[in-house]
């Protein structure tokens, strides 16, 4: 019984030595383990990345302006366009500081994926634009031609962490009646249903 638990063991042993890959090991059914070392020709999932981007900025009260993330990419020439769609009103301020949220959460939900890239900070978007020039624009929703509304137009080089900022001369976008009953409807809705969260905790 012991000489059948050797030759077991080397045999176990020779396979690994000989690069038996981890799908063929499962394949026994034991559970999966996450692997966390730098992996090779890891595609993204841009589809998870662009759920994950619209659940965290679309309706989040810290960034009441946000209503879009629209991006492209060009993986052969490195570029990345980012587009980022905001409210009639919003100030240059608010934009830059939704653009800002916006490139290091992309950078960092990436970086979920491959490990490879290195997570954002204070002072970096990260690994993933240290590999893509990033092209950035926020604008109002339907002012694509009309750039005098566009409050963020920038390109910044890969790994430059050059500093996002208004567009020079931005005009903001004056909200029109249709857009205040709009968010005069929102505050009373989500009013409303705190109220009745409050109610039933009661």
């Amino acid at each position: 019984m012991m000489r059948n638990k050797v030759l077991m063991i080397c045999a176990v042993s020779a396979m690994l030595l000989t690069g038996c890959t981890q799908s063929h090991i499962l394949a026994g059914g034991g559970p999966a383990e996450p692997v966390f070392e730098t992996q090779q020709g890891i595609v993204l999932d841009w589809t998870q990345i662009g759920n994950d981007m619209d659940e965290e900025f679309v309706d989040n009260k810290e960034y009441p302006m946000a209503l879009s993330v629209n991006y492209s990419m060009d993986p052969k020439e490195k570029k990345f366009d980012l587009n980022l769609i905001v409210k009639a009103g919003t100030t240059p301020e608010e934009a830059v500081t939704f653009a800002n949220a916006a490139v290091r959460y992309l950078n960092d939900v990436a970086a979920d994926q491959d490990f490879s890239f290195e997570k954002s900070s204070e002072t970096s978007y990260g690994g993933f634009f240290k590999d893509y020039d990033l092209h950035l624009i926020v604008m109002p929703d339907y002012t694509m031609k009309e750039k005098q509304y566009w409050l963020v137009d920038m390109d910044i080089p890969k790994g430059s962490d050059e500093k996002i900022v208004p567009k020079e001369g931005a005009v903001v976008m004056e909200t029109t009646a249709a857009d205040d009953t709009e968010d005069a409807d929102e505050t009373e809705a989500e009013d409303e249903t705190e109220a009745e969260q409050t109610q039933a905790s009661k």
